[in-house]
């Protein structure tokens, strides 16, 4: 397998892979797409990388770095005033014949050591659908934290995941063991606790 940055020249190979991963989904409101406009804007921003197999795209993994601007930009939900120390884990996917191998994550890896390499930020903040199991694992297997969850993008439930490249979250005292259906509890509780660890089933929460 050859991990490489993705360029323009690669944009007809990832539209492709994100149509089959796409298409190959039960659930179809797990994989938020993404245009050939947004693909071509990460793309301009470099932290994009590609899995090769055999000549042949067979994962993705990018990140972004979102406009100070932006509307429901995350740091708000989060509480970072320097916007510009942020920058979003963006989309993912992997080949459907491909998965099980643990490129997600080492993909994960090496765009977070791009980000702290690049010096410009000390904050990577992305959303996942609470009944996503995979990507939840992932970005706890990753660091993230769970800061909040709440509604976003027209009212769709999400929680707001927190990886800090400066301070990491060290949790102190019992935590409460919360399952990872229990979205009100999480609702309700997330100006007080952070989600800091997930089993498969329950979610470890523990004082701010």
């Amino acid at each position: 397998m050859d991990f490489r940055t993705l360029h323009l020249g690669d944009l007809p190979e990832l539209v492709e892979l994100q149509k089959k991963v796409y298409d190959n989904l039960e659930d179809k409101e797990v994989l938020q797409t993404l245009t050939e406009k947004e693909f071509k804007r990460i793309i301009a921003q470099g932290f994009i990388i590609g899995v090769y197999e055999d000549g042949r795209l067979i994962g993705s993994r990018s990140m972004y770095v979102p406009s100070v601007e932006e509307d429901e930009h995350l740091a708000d939900d989060v509480g970072i005033e320097n916007k510009e120390s942020v920058i979003y884990s963006e989309i993912s996917f992997i080949d459907p014949a491909k998965r099980g191998r643990g490129m997600q994550s080492e993909m994960g890896r090496e765009l977070i050591e791009m980000a702290r390499k690049d010096g410009r930020f000390e904050n990577i903040l992305t959303t996942v659908m609470p009944a996503n199991i995979p990507s939840l694992k992932d970005k706890f297997r990753l660091g993230f934290k769970i800061r909040k969850t709440t509604y976003k993008y027209n009212g769709k439930k999400r929680h707001i995941m927190h990886l800090s490249l400066t301070s990491p979250f060290e949790p102190e005292g019992e935590p409460e063991k919360v399952h990872f259906r229990d979205t009100d509890w999480m609702m309700v509780h997330g100006d007080t606790f952070v989600g800091n660890n997930f089993d498969g089933e329950f979610i470890y929460y523990y004082r701010k």
